[in-house]
């Protein structure tokens, strides 16, 4: 297993990859890639108009959103909230949800798991 490394990251510099389906992009910043299986950071940025986002959950994972910018929509257990810029939200590991921008402009959310790793999974519930 990689010993974990020091890093120092830039949002504007990061690299960006594309989610399926014009969802929009991904910028991964704290995974296996360092060499920690304990904490996974991301910033999902959600095109206005992309597709939905899909029920599931994580068996072992907790689950933690901050939203850095504009509003979408997040279903937890069939029940439906607005989440929009500052809301901090808490997923415990089991727990079905899904995530998805319903307004017209980009909705910028990081997501953190604890664990991830080998300790992550992304179980589908559709």
């Amino acid at each position: 297993m990689m010993k974990p490394v020091f890093k120092l990251m830039s949002l504007a510099t990061h690299p960006v990859d594309r989610m399926d389906g014009g969802r929009g992009e991904k910028l991964k910043f704290i995974n296996t890639t360092l060499g920690t299986h304990n904490v996974d950071v991301h910033l999902n940025r959600l095109a206005p108009g992309g597709a939905p986002g899909k029920v599931h959950h994580h068996t072992k994972a907790d689950n933690v959103y901050i939203v850095k910018r504009g509003e979408g929509t997040l279903t937890v257990e069939g029940e439906t909230y607005l989440v929009h810029e500052d809301d901090v939200i808490f997923i415990p590991a089991g727990m079905k949800h899904s995530l998805s921008n319903l307004g017209n402009t980009m909705f910028e959310i990081f997501e953190i798991y604890a664990p991830a790793g080998e300790h992550f999974d992304f179980v589908l519930d559709e």
